[in-house]
């Protein structure tokens, strides 16, 4: 569940942040405060989109952690803890679109390797991750 004020807040639209599922587009006479910006970003394509991540090694994901996603550039941690079901450091970051599946963090000064995944991480108390 995205989280208001972290994951997304009022500088981010519902493409960014894995939401677009909530906007309903059609019929397209339907007409609704933002719609012309949130058709012009789907044709252009977003920037950044919301993506989970799972840590290799040990430690904890935090907010505001550097994320490096190769050459498709730069993201962020937007919340991020571990996971008592998964054993494992979980978080959501917003990273550049071209992201793929592999990523570092920046730790405290040292880059640790995460696996870009998709979520929910856990449903009905099992995992999701391959």
């Amino acid at each position: 569940m995205n989280l208001y004020g972290s994951d997304m807040d009022e500088t981010t639209t519902p493409l960014e942040s894995g939401l677009a599922w909530t906007v309903a587009l059609d019929p397209a006479e339907r007409d609704f405060i933002g719609r012309k910006a949130l058709e012009k970003q789907k044709q252009e394509g977003v920037k950044y989109k919301l993506v989970g991540l799972v840590l290799e090694g040990k430690g904890v994901l935090r907010n505001h952690q550097k994320v490096q996603c190769g050459d498709a550039g730069e993201g962020e941690i937007t919340s991020g803890s571990f996971s008592p079901t998964l054993q494992k450091s979980i978080a959501f970051a917003r990273v550049p679109a071209a992201a793929k599946d592999k990523c570092t963090v920046d730790m405290r000064g040292r880059s640790m390797d995460a696996r870009i995944v998709k979520y929910p991480f856990v449903r009905q108390g099992k995992s999701c991750l391959e």
